[in-house]
């Protein structure tokens, strides 16, 4: 048995990849297999000593990895078997590399499926416990003096009559058209979440009760302007608002009580109507779109 380290390169024409390798002949044997009756790239790993040593040192034997595949030289058939050593450092490279590759195609995958998890699949508006698991940090934001908070819930006017008359697929034409108006209206740190059949909700950071009250006047006004098309039929569309302004340290279910019960002030009073009730007061005020100035620049408040 020879010892790679002591042959000098003149030496090595002489040897046969067996006397190179001498711990890999069952390796060697199995990959020239391969290559005298398949064709293609194997795959292979050669052991070979790291520097002298007893012959039963099996910790220092070290693995090196290749690839083999026949080769044809002048002729027809092929008649070499060429083998390419690989260098670890770049398999390991290209393993890590693999990895990483994986791992942000799973981290994208995985953030697409939880944003998808959130929303509501007919109208793409939040569900509605996202939006009720989002409010509590707005709460947070007032109780640190940042801008006010304001919290608005709205329902669509007979959505039952429209169910009765046209039929389910038509009311959900609706509640699609709904979910894609509010988007549409909504700035971009706003949320919009569908929390009920026909009643959406909305949460509005940085913009005080006054501004609030204008989006709910402008949104209601949208709707009413944009009619729905259902097989030949062109249906209008009204909308109740409650709006109301978030107190420090309040709960998520006092804020959704208040302004639930300023929408119900709006039914009652003759529904396509906005209500407002501020924290400190026990009874609903019906506002009217003139008394708002109301235009698009209340997206950027």
């Amino acid at each position: 048995m020879k010892d790679v380290s002591t042959i000098g390169d003149n030496r090595i024409e002489e040897l046969t990849i067996f006397d190179l390798f001498p711990q890999s002949t069952d390796s060697i044997n199995q990959i020239l297999s391969l290559c005298r009756t398949q064709s293609g790239i194997f795959p292979g790993v050669l052991q070979t000593r790291k520097g002298r040593s007893n012959a039963g040192d099996a910790d220092n034997l070290s693995r090196l990895p290749l690839q083999c595949s026949m080769l044809r030289l002048g002729c027809e058939r092929p008649s070499h078997i060429l083998l390419r050593f690989i260098d670890v450092n770049a398999i390991t490279r290209q393993r890590f590399d693999d990895l990483n590759k994986a791992l942000r195609k799973k981290n994208r995958q995985l953030l697409i499926e939880r944003e998808i998890s959130r929303k509501d699949t007919l109208t793409g508006l939040l569900q509605r416990s996202t939006l009720f698991d989002e409010l509590p940090r707005y709460v947070q934001d007032v109780d640190t003096g940042a801008k006010p908070t304001c919290f608005a819930v709205l329902d669509l006017d007979n959505f039952k009559e429209i169910n009765d008359l046209y039929g389910h697929p038509c009311g959900d034409k609706v509640l699609s058209h709904i979910g894609k108006l509010l988007i549409d209206e909504c700035r971009s740190l706003d949320k919009a979440g569908r929390i009920g059949g026909e009643e959406f909700a909305l949460i509005l950071p940085n913009t005080s009760f006054e501004d609030a009250n204008k989006v709910c006047h402008r949104i209601r006004m949208r709707i009413k302007q944009t009619p729905v098309t259902y097989d030949g039929h062109q249906i209008t569309l009204t909308s109740s608002f409650g709006l109301t302004e978030v107190r420090i340290g309040e709960a998520v279910k006092d804020i959704y009580k208040r302004a639930d019960y300023a929408l119900y002030s709006a039914k009652k009073a003759g529904r396509n109507k906005v209500a407002t009730i501020t924290a400190n007061s026990e009874k609903p005020k019906i506002t009217s779109a003139k008394q708002m100035r109301l235009s698009r620049a209340t997206d950027t408040l």
